[in-house]
């Protein structure tokens, strides 16, 4: 029964993600789905990525509002031998759909000649809802089990007593005994951050930035098992389980907290068109304070985590980029960065059994990503890009489960900048990403799972400078 709830929280916590390490999103905006290597671009639209290269934009005001949708799947074949007594099948399918119609981001900043103030206002990680709506396999096989094992028993005595042979008791319980359930959730998270800061310019081809961000987290989770059931005449008849053991639980967890993310930049240009920048995030400390409703309570009771008023830790890990970016000729530029993620470092709270842990002790190494990008503005109006990421996640065998994996991937990107006029700058962009299938056996529960995903996302930004 207790692991059955640790199941059922800990699933919950699935949402969408863009690009970027095990929590931060990395996607700020619609440049950035079509120019991935930000982190040497100057541009309001890459202060996210390179505040420092503020100080290079002309003098003046510069605004940015920019909307992206994202569409994301997470599918996992689980294999489970109780599973054949629900029906006559050991892998089930459990398949989550994430979408979140409208992700904004907004950009600013004044520039005057030596010194600059900005503001970045975004979804820092997590953004959207994900839902499972026959849950997930590792809390079907623990509930499966619970039954089996309420049930299963008596049947072999009551057999036994009917004078069926020792040797023929097994086969006879398979074909008499069947479970049924119903099992959903829905988890939302949603991170973000509003960061403000300064550059200044230590002499014409170098600059420095400071800045902090806010980082305000929501999260929800809501789900559970209903109408636990058990049948002892091979499926013609189901019965509910005793009063003893519930056979409906539920979950109805909302979840809040607030860190702060120092950040420092550097930008150096030491050549005409060759353009050369650093950026570290510290890490973000965030606790989340739980408020439960009274009808979680058996939840509760079994698993403390989620109880009403305590506090969950979930970091943000320190985040290092460096990126350059190069003009060969004045109309074409190319650009390649490489990100770093302190996952070891941080903390996140979860569970082994009936033990809290640090998951992120579970990391064999820190997250690290690839990126490259290419511009040609081939007329005087419009401008296209095409741009590859590769991420690469050290996550160990232990860390993987149904309820929270992340998979290796390779990301494509491209779009247009559109130049209207004068005051006005567009942008178009699109990324999908393809994940590297993973299948992990778990040497405690002897259960197998095929790890799959998906993930689309479209954006369009405004950009005005005056």
């Amino acid at each position: 029964m207790k692991k059955i709830v640790i199941s059922l929280a800990a699933a919950l916590a699935a949402t969408t993600a863009f690009a970027g390490g095990l929590l931060t999103t990395t996607n700020q905006n619609a440049h950035s789905l079509r120019f991935f290597a930000q982190d040497a671009d100057i541009n309001l639209t890459s202060l996210y990525a390179n505040p420092a290269g503020q100080a290079f934009l002309n003098k003046g005001w510069h605004i940015s509002a920019s909307a992206m949708t994202a569409m994301q799947s997470r599918s996992i074949a689980t294999t489970c031998p109780l599973y054949a007594f629900k029906d006559g099948q050991t892998t089930h399918n459990f398949k989550g759909n994430a979408f979140a119609p409208v992700v904004p981001s907004f950009d600013f900043a004044y520039v005057q000649d030596k010194w600059s103030v900005s503001a970045h206002f975004g979804v820092v990680a997590g953004g959207g809802t994900c839902e499972f709506e026959n849950g997930l396999g590792s809390l079907e096989a623990l509930a499966a089990k619970m039954i089996y094992d309420g049930v299963v028993p008596e049947l072999t005595k009551g057999l036994g007593q009917m004078g069926v042979p020792a040797e023929q008791i097994p086969t006879k319980v398979n074909q008499l005994f069947r479970y049924n359930l119903q099992s959903s959730m829905t988890g939302t998270q949603n991170y973000f951050g509003f960061q403000v800061g300064g550059t200044y310019k230590i002499i014409d081809n170098l600059s420095a930035y400071v800045g902090v961000r806010g980082v305000y987290a929501t999260c929800g989770y809501t789900g559970g098992i209903e109408n636990m059931k058990y049948s002892v005449d091979g499926g013609q008849n189901y019965s509910a389980l005793p009063a003893s053991k519930p056979s409906n639980i539920a979950l109805d967890c909302q979840q809040s907290g607030f860190g702060v993310t120092p950040i420092i930049g550097i930008h150096y240009r030491p050549i005409k068109g060759l353009e050369i920048a650093a950026k570290y995030e510290f890490m973000t400390k965030i606790n989340l304070t739980n408020k439960t409703t009274p009808e979680s309570a058996v939840a509760t009771s079994l698993l403390p985590l989620y109880k009403d008023g305590n506090k969950v830790r979930t970091d943000m890990p320190a985040l290092l980029n460096i990126g350059a970016q190069y003009r060969p000729i004045e109309n074409v530029k190319l650009a390649a960065s490489w990100r770093y993620y302190f996952d070891k470092s941080a903390t996140k709270d979860g569970y082994a059994g009936d033990q809290k842990i640090n998951m992120n002790d579970l990391i064999d190494n820190n997250t690290m990503e690839f990126l490259a990008s290419a511009e040609w503005k081939f007329c005087k109006w419009v401008a296209a890009s095409l741009s590859w990421q590769n991420t690469s996640y050290g996550l160990s065998n232990a860390y993987m489960s149904d309820t929270d994996f992340n998979l290796s991937s390779n990301s494509i990107g491209g779009g247009f900048r559109i130049y209207p006029c004068k005051l006005l700058i567009i942008d178009l962009g699109y990324m999908h990403t393809f994940y590297q299938d993973r299948t992990v056996t778990s040497e405690a529960t002897k259960m197998t799972n095929l790890y799959s995903r998906t993930n689309d996302v479209v954006g369009v930004g405004l950009n005005f400078a005056f």
